[in-house]
């Protein structure tokens, strides 16, 4: 089965996981549920641009990568990030354009 999905940050499918590395079917659905917290809090942010930024999480740490108009929205997207249910540590990987 084959799906497609237009406009969302990022996508986790499967036991799969950065690194090689097993996870169990409980903890990716519990990776997809806070990436999917975190896509849906930067849509309904009047900042943050969803479509700059893509989530991923495994064993609760998200990795935030993209590029984003100023410093302000860099440190507005790790905070909806950081204080999402779920998410034990962020790491940015967001740069500002000049």
């Amino acid at each position: 089965m084959t799906v497609l999905l237009q406009g969302c940050g990022s996508l986790i499918v499967g036991g799969g996981s950065p690194g090689g590395g097993s996870t169990s079917g409980g903890q990716t659905g519990t990776d997809a549920a806070i990436t999917s917290r975190i896509n849906t809090r930067y849509v309904n942010d009047s900042l943050v641009r969803a479509l700059d930024i893509r989530v991923i999480t495994y064993q609760g740490v998200v990795t935030l990568y993209g590029t984003v108009d100023s410093p302000e929205v860099m440190v507005r997207a790790v905070e909806l990030a950081r204080t999402t249910s779920g998410v034990k540590r962020v790491v940015s990987r967001l740069t500002v354009t000049p």
